[in-house]
C-alpha cells in the first residue's frame, strides 16, 4: 500500500502534467525569483527548501519537480541572471560603431541592470563569493563571459585609437570597479535617488573619458 508521501508525490506529478507549459514556466520563474531574494535575506545556511515552499505557497515536494536541491536553485538563479546581464551589456555595446559611445552605452546598461535588479545584483557581486565561485557541472563560466563583453569593448576602443594603449584587462577592471561602486551606492545607501545616481554616472563617464582618451 503506498505511503502518504508517495500518494502526495503522485498527485503532484499528475498536477504538474496538467499544467500548461506557460504555467510551468511561470511557476519556475516565481520560484527562482523568490529563492534569490531569500538567499540574500537569509544566507546559504539558513535557506531551506521548506522555507522557500512556504513563501512560494506550495509544498516542498513541488519544488523538487523543478530543482534538485538548494544548490541547484542557487546556481541556476546565478547562471540565469548572468546570462541576462551579459546579453544586456552586449546589446548596449553594439549600438554604435563609435568606441566611446559603445563604452558609454555599456556603462549605462550595467548601472541600470544593477538598480533595476538589486536582489539579483547583490547575489551576483555582493554576496558570499565562496559559494558563487563554483558552477554547475558542465556549465560555462557565465561570469567570465559577462566580463569579456566589457574587455572586448575596451579592446575595440584601444584598437580604434580611442583609448590610450594599455592592458585591456586592467582598463576593464578600472571601469568595472567604477560601475560597481555606483550600483553599490545606489542600492545600499539611502539618499542615492535616481537623479543623484544619474549625475554620478555621467560624471564618472566624463572622468574616465579624460583619463583614458587617446
Amino acid at each position: 500500500m503506498p505511503t502518504a508521501d508517495e500518494l502526495e508525490e503522485k498527485g503532484l506529478r499528475k498536477g504538474s502534467r496538467n499544467r500548461s507549459d506557460g504555467q510551468k514556466a511561470q511557476l519556475r520563474s516565481h520560484i527562482l525569483h523568490t529563492a534569490t531574494e531569500m538567499f540574500v535575506e537569509l544566507g546559504y545556511h539558513d535557506f531551506s527548501m521548506r522555507k522557500l515552499a512556504m513563501r512560494v505557497g506550495c509544498s516542498a515536494a513541488t519544488l523538487y519537480l523543478y530543482f534538485h536541491d538548494k544548490d541547484d536553485l542557487l546556481f541556476t538563479s546565478i547562471d540565469n541572471t548572468f546570462t541576462l546581464f551579459r546579453n544586456q551589456l552586449a546589446d548596449a555595446a553594439i549600438r554604435s560603431n563609435d568606441p566611446w559611445e559603445r563604452l558609454s552605452s555599456l556603462a549605462e546598461a550595467y548601472v541600470h541592470f544593477g538598480i533595476n535588479n538589486p536582489a539579483y545584483y547583490r547575489l551576483m557581486f555582493m554576496w558570499r563569493v565562496d559559494y558563487l565561485n563554483g558552477s554547475q557541472k558542465g556549465e560555462n563560466n557565465l561570469r567570465v563571459e559577462a566580463f569579456q563583453v566589457l574587455a572586448d569593448t575596451v579592446t575595440y576602443a584601444i584598437e580604434h585609437g580611442a583609448m590610450q594603449p594599455g592592458d585591456p584587462i586592467v582598463y576593464s577592471d578600472v571601469l568595472w570597479s567604477v560601475m560597481h561602486g555606483i550600483v553599490a551606492l545606489a542600492i545600499q545607501i539611502p539618499g542615492f535617488d535616481e537623479q543623484r545616481t544619474e549625475n554620478l554616472t555621467e560624471l564618472a563617464k566624463m572622468m574616465i573619458y579624460k583619463a583614458f582618451h587617446q
